[in-house]
């Protein structure tokens, strides 16, 4: 890291920190697919209500209004409920979201699909601090080190700026709570000599003051041969409160993920070379499948690195100015250096019988601030309660890459001899150097009016002006090209909720968003003088908490279109004009059957669709963008006996169908995967919990890769034991 980038770490950690908002979990409630945090309270076991949707949140509006009151969707995955189903790493979390896929692609670990839209349609943020381009700064982090996972459906442009089309995740980091001393731990061992360790604390400094931190560690030998992978992350907080009338808080994390020769999927083969085909693929005249007796084979070079080491600082500071207003400021750096330097892309020689591998070496060295300032009022005007806030935010990021592609030998399918990456590069067809710098500036505003005491309007506004800046220079060539582009758009959204009753709300929202044709810090000449896409989405639904509080449901309907991606014509020429759509159904529920008994449940059926796009001069209109299923169901169940200390779990995920190309010509079977736990309450203190992953061994492909015919295989039948306490 450079020595301004240290500076600026410095100078974060030391200054006046962000705004804690204390939200305590407990394990007996169920998160919601709503914008919800899960309150400490009794637990729904107990028989206590679930007052989820009265608690506030931001993660889909800075107005501090209530789960009831915010017309939008937000799926919350709480650290208890991730740690009752078994979620350990951020792809297995995202995946017990309804209507929610994930997995990995060479360059983007951890890349999601919401909603019919996959790859840069979804923003991504930590505490609230987003990346510019979420693809580049996403990673597939361990979930221990997050109090929660906030995911907003739907364009979200209003709250996260530009990219957050179909949706924008949210990672919120254990947070320091005044007045609280806690810990936990755990401890983790399983298949593929799979380890986990991790432990955390909160404790009062003084009266108004708190710390807390978190440590993580794992590593794992993964179920690919020779992909061993290993991960540190580190997070710390600190809270101030000199006043009732200023809070302050900081905020320092390091997150480092390390895997050796990496696995990045499987080609497919002609079904009349395969040794051993399954049913998993289908590809119609082109005869390819999945060949399940090479699936473990690991085509990287030997000695192939993919690594990141990533650095977020946070501060912010908040002043009740009066009884009614109230200043905020919030100011953030993040720092990240990436390596890939495999062989990423294969390849099947049909004439050769071999296996065709490229050769990839990439670095990044990404540095982002951001400061935003606002001002909230929340109070009466005539009579009636309103909430309005205002505010400036300022992103800049400076971005360096090394880029080099080429090619290595080919290798036998069967038995692959693999070899090193090269000493040089120096006669890779592709080598260049790129510098990008993106200078974000937004001024926002929000506002939500109870026109009655049942009925709640909230509208928001929110302008972006966005300048681009990037240098490439073509070592091949001796060439230095630089271009850019400035952009300036304006995206809003218009929303109301109806309490019928007092546990029952009717909601229903307009919004719309703007993202990038691809993204803005890798972006050709060609791509950055195009214009950004655009994206509008209609939603109605209804939240209800019946039973005492024991029962918690959510549904909703939806439409989301965007305009203007990119289309290709016979010949290569480029342009805007295509246009893609997803209508869809999404529920969730939460049940406190008996005080023994709970279960959660979800389901998400859509229809996404290209309404008009043309490719390489082939229509697609009609077809299904790669990589999306229509059909996702979760069903998670817990049972405790009343005699003795044991909980039996099981659960059921289904994922649809996929295509692995947008001409839908190779087609990837669904597949339904059971998992199953039981957990004993030691008598010193602590809960073990054995737990079985995939259970009938399904043999499956969850993700394509950049390549439509390399696919990423699932992990086999599988089995952990954890323990993990509280203090």
């Amino acid at each position: 890291m450079s020595s301004t980038a240290w500076r600026a770490v410095l100078l974060v950690t030391l200054g006046a920190a962000s705004v804690s908002i204390a939200s305590a979990d407990d394990g007996g409630t169920i998160a919601l697919d709503e914008i919800s945090v899960e309150g400490q309270g009794a637990a729904a076991v107990e028989g206590a209500p679930i007052k989820i949707l009265n608690r506030t949140t931001e993660a889909a509006s800075r107005l501090g209004l209530t789960v009831r009151e915010t017309p939008a969707t937000v799926n919350v995955l709480t650290q208890e409920r991730l740690q009752e189903q078994g979620s350990r790493s951020l792809i297995e979390a995202y995946q017990s979201a309804p209507g929610v896929v994930a997995g990995n692609l060479p360059g983007e670990p951890g890349v999601t699909a919401i909603r019919g839209f996959s790859r840069g349609a979804v923003g991504y943020s930590v505490d609230g601090v987003r990346a510019i381009d979420p693809l580049i700064a996403s990673r597939n982090y361990d979930a221990y080190s997050f109090d929660r996972i906030e995911i907003l459906k739907g364009p979200a442009s209003v709250v996260s700026g530009s990219g957050a089309l179909a949706g924008t995740i949210n990672l919120v980091t254990r947070k320091p709570e005044l007045g609280v001393t806690k810990a936990d731990a755990l401890l983790s061992y399983g298949s593929f000599d799979t380890f986990r360790a991790g432990a955390s604390f909160n404790t009062p400094i003084s009266e108004n003051a708190a710390a807390s931190a978190s440590v993580l560690y794992g590593r794992s030998g993964g179920y690919v041969n020779d992909t061993d992978s290993e991960n540190v992350q580190v997070t710390t907080g600190l809270t101030l409160k000199p006043t009732d009338r200023l809070t302050i808080t900081a905020a320092f994390d390091y997150f480092r993920d390390d895997f050796s020769t990496a696995y990045f999927g499987t080609p497919l083969v002609p079904r009349d070379d395969a040794k051993n085909p399954s049913g998993v693929v289908s590809s119609g005249d082109q005869g390819l499948v999945l060949d399940k007796s090479i699936w473990k084979k690991n085509y990287n070079v030997d000695d192939g690195v993919m690594k990141s080491d990533a650095i977020w600082a946070r501060t912010s500071a908040a002043f009740q100015l009066t009884d009614q207003w109230t200043l905020k400021n919030d100011f953030a750096f993040y720092n990240a250096n990436r390596l890939w330097r495999n062989s990423e892309d294969y390849l099947y020689n049909a004439g050769t019988k071999q296996i065709d591998r490229g050769l990839t070496l990439i670095s990044h060295d990404q540095q982002s601030w951001t400061n935003r300032t606002s001002a909230n009022f929340d109070g009466e005007i005539g009579g009636r309660r309103n909430r309005f806030v205002a505010g400036l935010e300022y992103m800049r990021t400076d971005f360096g890459s090394r880029r080099r592609f080429g090619s290595t030998t080919s290798v036998d399918p069967y038995d692959p001899d693999r070899g090193d990456f090269p000493d040089s590069t120096a006669g890779f067809g592709t080598r260049q150097n790129f510098d990008s710098t993106v200078d974000n500036t937004a001024v926002f505003l929000e506002n939500a009016l109870n026109v009655t005491p049942e009925w709640i309007v909230v509208g928001g506004l929110r302008h972006d002006w966005i300048n681009l800046d990037r240098t490439v220079d073509d070592l091949k060539a001796g060439t230095t090209t630089r271009f850019g582009n400035d952009y300036s758009t304006t995206t809003w959204r218009l929303g109301t909720v109806y309490d019928l009753t007092p546990e029952v709300s009717l909601f229903g929202q307009y919004t719309t968003a703007i993202a990038p044709v691809s993204g803005l810090l890798l972006s050709n000449s060609t791509r950055a003088g195009l214009d950004l896409t655009t994206g509008k989405s209609i939603e109605a639904g209804v939240k209800t908490s019946l039973f005492n509080g024991r029962l918690v449901a959510t549904a909703s309907v939806y439409q989301i279109e965007q305009h203007d991606i990119i289309r290709t014509y016979a010949g290569g020429r480029t342009e805007q004009g295509g246009d893609q759509r997803s209508r869809g159904v999404e529920f969730d529920v939460s049940f406190a059957v008996t005080e023994q008994w709970r279960v959660n449940a979800n389901a998400s059926i859509l229809q996404a669709e290209f309404t008009k796009l043309e490719e390489g001069g082939a229509d697609r209109k009609g077809n299904r963008p790669l990589n999306v299923p229509e059909q996702t169901f979760n069903l998670w169940t817990t049972y405790r006996l009343a005699s003795i200390p044991v909980t039996f779990g099981a659960g059921v995920r289904h994922v649809g169908d996929f295509y692995t190309d947008n001409a839908n010509t190779i087609r990837v079977d669904g597949r339904t995967l059971l998992d199953a736990s039981i957990a004993y309450d030691v008598p010193v203190g602590g809960t073990l919990t054995l737990r079985g992953r995939n259970l009938t061994n399904r043999f499956y492909a969850e993700w394509s890769g950049y390549s439509s015919t390399q696919v990423y295989v699932g992990a086999p039948r599988s089995f952990d034991v954890t323990y993990s306490v509280k203090f």
